[in-house]
C-alpha cells in the first residue's frame, strides 16, 4: 500500500474522507441488521451506560456544572 504523503485533515482531502465515512456507513449497517431486537437492545444501555458514566466523569473533574446532572 502506498502512503499518501498529505495528511487527512489537508485540503483536498474531501474524496478520501467520503470513501471513509462510506466505509464506516456500511460496516455499522452490517454490524445492526446482525443483532437481534434483544441484542440491540442490550447494546443500546451499554451504549447510555457508557454516556452516563462519561458525563459523570466530566461532572467530577469540574468540566460540567453539577447542575447538569438534574436538568
Amino acid at each position: 500500500m502506498a502512503t499518501n504523503p498529505k495528511p487527512l485533515f489537508s485540503v483536498g482531502s474531501e474524496a478520501e474522507w467520503a470513501r471513509i465515512n462510506e466505509e464506516e456507513e456500511r460496516q455499522e449497517a452490517e454490524f445492526a441488521a446482525s443483532l437481534s431486537m434483544a441484542e440491540r437492545v442490550a447494546y443500546g444501555q451499554k451504549l447510555s451506560q457508557q454516556a452516563m458514566s462519561l458525563f459523570a466523569a466530566s461532572v467530577r473533574a469540574g468540566h460540567v456544572s453539577r447542575r447538569a446532572l438534574w436538568s
